[in-house]
């Protein structure tokens, strides 16, 4: 079996082409070089490179090695990392709404422990309003959030795009319009999120905007219980597409188009201003930039 030592010098010769030029970049003798390449042939019976006067082309066997290679050296990397960090933890406090927490952050984490295993990561699962609050008391180093922020001492930058959608039960007189008017909406029953929550000081915005009362029947903060309360049909609910989506497809729930209005909205990573953006903090948001930027979330 190959070892560490053979396997980086033979990413080396494959990634420069002459044993030559790999041996001067490793500080090591070519016969070094030569000999490790002709063992590491003989141990997989096969050619690895074609050799020719002015360089080494490698071969179809050789490129399945060096895939592999480059994973084990990779995996070898990130483990003397993790092990020499073990009593240098980064610690980053991270805040995020219910709906997000919902549907996307245990993916996230579960990435950042993956790409940075030196940050300490405590999450904090909240609405809107009290992740500003904790933020401004220096109880978090930055929230995830899809509500509007008030108070300027909090930076805040969109990430990704949402959407909210009003949803019903299959039996309810709704269910059955391709769309609907806002007006429809008129002095219906609703299961609403808590005071504080994003998504409702938006809806209540547009609802108080265009004149069209409602009735809160139920509030609560969680939006497995408002799905299943509009299930049975005991008001509609308004929430990310995000978190009714798979609902809806399953035909537990049905979507509202209302016409002529989409109601979108943008998530947004918020930091206090006053706080020194500590290296943990910029490798969180640049992989949130990244998964944003390829929709991986």
């Amino acid at each position: 079996m190959a070892t560490l030592r053979q396997l980086t010098i033979f990413v080396a010769v494959a990634e420069y082409k002459k044993m030559n030029v790999a041996a001067s970049k490793l500080y090591i003798a070519q016969p070094t070089v030569s000999q490790t390449i002709l063992d590491l042939e003989r141990e997989y019976d096969t050619r690895l490179f074609e050799r020719h006067k002015k360089e080494l082309k490698i071969t179809g066997a050789g490129q399945i090695l060096l895939e592999r290679a480059k994973e084990i050296i990779h995996m070898y990397d990130s483990l003397e990392h993790a092990m020499k960090n073990l009593h240098s933890q980064r610690p980053l406090k991270i805040g995020a709404t219910l709906t997000i927490g919902n549907t996307m952050m245990s993916r996230l984490i579960s990435l950042l422990n993956e790409r940075f295993p030196d940050i300490d990561v405590s999450v904090y699962i909240d609405n809107t309003q009290l992740l500003e609050h904790r933020m401004l008391h220096n109880e978090l180093d930055l929230a995830l959030v899809e509500g509007i922020i008030t108070r300027r001492e909090i930076q805040t930058e969109p990430i990704f795009e949402d959407r909210l959608e009003i949803i019903c039960s299959p039996q309810h007189p709704l269910a059955q319009k391709s769309s609907i008017k806002l007006e429809d909406l008129s002095h219906e029953n609703f299961i609403m999120r808590e005071r504080g929550s994003g998504t409702r000081a938006i809806f209540e915005n547009i609802m108080a905007t265009n004149h069209i009362p409602f009735i809160t029947k139920w509030e609560c903060c969680s939006s497995t219980a408002i799905i299943d309360a509009v299930r049975h049909n005991l008001g509609l609910g308004i929430l990310s597409h995000r978190c009714v989506k798979e609902y809806a497809q399953n035909g537990e729930i049905q979507i509202c188009p209302i016409d002529s209005l989409h109601i979108q909205r943008y998530f947004y990573l918020c930091y206090p201003q006053h706080h020194r953006f500590t290296s943990q903090m910029k490798d969180f948001s640049g992989l949130l930039h990244e998964l944003a930027s390829t929709d991986s979330l």
